[in-house]
């Protein structure tokens, strides 16, 4: 088992670490914090891992032992419900401890691309460490040959599944963030992991009761959600993009200047004119640009709160401190524009 254990980790950390690199560069205008961004890609794949693996297979061996049935039905029952429920709830779990260290100051997952970002990021945990087991057991029982097919299907082919499947738990968590709605708040969260266990079951249930032919269909399906992810990323990148212009369109004259706004606001001139400013001037010019931009864009998601109703002494004092650091930015001569 060990060298097909190493070859899982050579072959498939790679690519997982490219869909994570992907997602995060997706968040365009305020990026999480990348310790963020590895406590949950830890969590998927260490705790959601095992404690998916464990429940699942408790339950699994209950339902035997209980009901006597066969361990061809245990098995069934095993990948097609016990598996999507387990496994969706521990990962779940992890997005909503993230959402409620959030509410309770830290601020980082406020809307639903921040609940997308992490969710999905905790699946892309979850599927490292399930597909390196998987591809190093058929290593030993199959070879290289072996190894090589199941790489291409679970982590090539469907490397984003889990991924998409905490994906919809997380936008529950973030569309639960912005509304006013207490039920709202419950029923969002709710509904997202919902929709994961139910995409999670489906995915399971095509090849493990219909063979080759429903292994066809579930590729077909994951494909298809895999484009609607890409989808959903691009229409919330392009929300946040009109937030982040309507709250800093008052601002030009004053904290911004108006050919500022035009590439604080951009998706990707303004990192192409970063790294230029890095290569010719170094790495301080650089490093204050990048973070009055960053310190523009907080502003903007801070008086969109507002917007939504939110008050209070801590974000009275947040805005005041934004304020002052861009003014003494400005003051500074950094400068955003071309």
């Amino acid at each position: 088992m060990l060298p097909g254990s190493i070859l899982g980790v050579l072959f498939v950390t790679p690519i997982i670490l490219t869909y994570l690199l992907f997602i995060r560069w997706a968040d365009r205008f305020e990026p999480e914090p990348w310790w963020l961004i590895l406590v949950a890609f830890v969590w998927g794949a260490v705790f959601a891992t095992l404690g998916g693996g464990i429940t699942s297979s408790m339950a699994s061996s209950l339902t035997s032992a209980f009901f006597q049935t066969s361990p061809d039905n245990v098995d069934v029952l095993g990948a097609t419900v016990f598996a999507p429920v387990f496994e969706e709830g521990f990962k779940g779990l992890g997005v909503a401890l993230i959402t409620l260290v959030s509410v309770l100051g830290l601020r980082e997952l406020d809307g639903p691309l921040d609940g997308v970002i992490y969710g999905g990021v905790v699946g892309l945990g979850f599927t490292l460490t399930e597909d390196i087991l998987y591809v190093a057991n058929q290593f030993a029982t199959s070879g290289f040959a072996g190894f090589v097919v199941l790489l291409f299907l679970r982590t090539i082919l469907l490397g984003l599944s889990h991924c998409t499947f905490t994906a919809c738990t997380g936008l529950g968590f973030g569309l639960a963030t912005e509304t006013k709605s207490v039920a709202f708040r419950f029923a969002a969260p709710v509904l997202g992991l919902s929709a994961a266990m139910v995409m999670h079951g489906i995915h399971n249930a095509l090849p493990t009761l219909f063979g080759g032919g429903g292994l066809v269909v579930m590729l077909f399906i994951s494909w298809i959600i895999d484009l609607l992810f890409f989808l959903l990323l691009a229409l919330l990148v392009v929300r946040d993009r009109t937030i982040v212009i309507r709250e800093l369109a008052v601002e030009v004259g004053s904290l911004v200047h108006p050919r500022e706004l035009p590439l604080v606001s951009s998706y990707f001139a303004l990192g192409y004119k970063n790294v230029g400013v890095l290569l010719a001037h170094g790495w301080k010019p650089f490093r204050l640009r990048r973070r009055k931009q960053l310190q523009l864009v907080e502003l903007a998601f801070l008086k969109s709160r507002r917007r939504r109703g939110e008050s209070g002494e801590s974000i009275d004092r947040k805005e005041a401190s934004l304020r002052g650091d861009i003014l003494s930015a400005n003051r500074a001569g950094v400068w955003i524009g071309s």
